[in-house]
């Protein structure tokens, strides 16, 4: 009778590791008992030492462990710059850089000067000038000559005989370093006169003793203007001498 209490004991004990399911050591692998976890037909419940535990098709214990197969980026997400529209306000801009011309010398080249100086008289070579204005916004819509005139105390403004001037827009400009003559802008001097401007400077520096500005026409905007500066003869010779500053001088107004 022991015997047989014996062999019952131990046949009971198999079939608790059977239902348990099989447990391999060597590839991480737990398989679960029937009942624990549902599949589907074709696949099997595994429990892996990797991390990996569900119903699969294919033995997943061998993979590497799941941390490491999560798609991380591989770098910072990028980053879309959006820069803001220039944006314009009406404006101005006054004290030109000006280069004297010499068609009498038309290859002489001067430095830079802050002053406005032109003129035709006899027994003077003639002087004629380019007024450079710069910072002028891209998308200004109409632009202006001007030239003002500070009170007698704040100006240094002398017109001798005409001062009826002739002011024309540039094409271009001779690249930075190149010397500035007469025959260096030769080419940049449109052909077509129509839209040459005259200011008139004559009697100004005698007849207003208070502060005055004056229109000098329209000009095509850019963001750098230059604007070639005679005598027009019309009406007989002169000379016009002005020193320029925040108050005194060309500057030209620009609208957007």
């Amino acid at each position: 009778m022991p015997s047989i209490i014996k062999t019952a004991a131990s046949l009971a004990c198999l079939a608790t590791v059977a239902l348990a399911g099989p447990i391999n050591a060597g590839s991480g692998r737990m398989f679960s008992r029937r009942g624990d976890t549902d599949c589907e037909a074709g696949k099997v419940f595994y429990a892996c030492a990797n991390g990996y535990r569900g119903c699969f098709e294919q033995d997943p214990c061998a993979l590497p462990p799941v941390a490491t197969t999560t798609s991380l980026p591989s770098g910072p997400a990028p980053t879309t710059i959006t820069t803001a529209p220039e944006t314009c306000s009406n404006g101005s801009v006054w004290q030109p850089t000006m280069y004297n011309l010499l068609p009498g010398e038309p290859d002489k080249a001067q430095p830079a000067v802050t002053y406005l100086q032109f003129q035709v008289q006899a027994n003077q070579p003639e002087q004629q000038q380019v007024a450079v204005f710069q910072g002028i916004p891209a998308t200004a819509q109409k632009c202006y000559l001007n030239w003002a005139q500070a009170a007698e105390a704040e100006r240094t403004f002398t017109v001798d005989g005409s001062g009826y001037s002739a002011v024309q827009q540039l094409t271009g400009f001779p690249a930075a370093g190149a010397p500035v003559s007469s025959a260096s802008i030769a080419q940049y001097v449109p052909a077509d006169q129509a839209k040459t401007q005259h200011p008139d400077f004559t009697f100004w520096d005698k007849q207003s003793k208070d502060a005055a500005t004056h229109s000098g026409g329209e000009v095509d905007c850019a963001e750098d203007v230059y604007l070639k500066v005679s005598l027009d003869t019309l009406n007989g010779d002169g000379r016009v001498y002005m020193e320029q500053d925040a108050k005194n001088g060309f500057y030209i107004t620009y609208t957007c």
